[in-house]
């Protein structure tokens, strides 16, 4: 993997950076380094997490806990999950014609481009336990 070269002036190491991440040959390996071994783990504790807060939504269907509550100073509250909708053809294909003149507004310029924040996606090797 070819890296491009540490600038001579390197900002300041984020919190939680190994030691001297942002100096010497090695500072960007050791950086990711850090953000794979961090996101490995991320993803384990994901997996962990998932069937207890399965149970804990099983405890507040049965009426054990409220959808909103705290426990040793950690507030929990349930969400719903966002809503979406399902649309009759009628509607999907009104839809379609939209995103067609859309498509011709960007091809003839006259749609205006704007960009969201920049963010990283970091994902793992590929595996047969992780599919994406």
């Amino acid at each position: 993997m070819v890296m491009p070269a540490a600038p001579a002036e390197a900002a300041p190491a984020p919190s939680g950076a190994p030691r001297g991440a942002t100096d010497g040959a090695g500072a960007i390996d050791a950086m990711l380094d850090a953000i794979t071994a961090l996101k490995a783990q991320q993803k384990q504790l994901e997996q962990q997490i998932e069937p207890l807060l399965d149970a804990l939504s099983d405890a507040m269907a049965t009426g054990q806990l409220d959808p909103s509550f705290s426990h040793n100073d950690w507030a929990f509250a349930h969400s719903a999950g966002r809503l979406s909708y399902e649309f009759p053809p009628a509607v999907q294909q009104i839809e379609q014609q939209l995103k067609a003149v859309k498509d011709v507004a960007i091809q003839q310029g006259s749609a205006t481009e704007k960009r969201g924040k920049p963010f990283w996606t970091i994902r793992p090797p590929k595996t047969q336990d992780q599919p994406f």
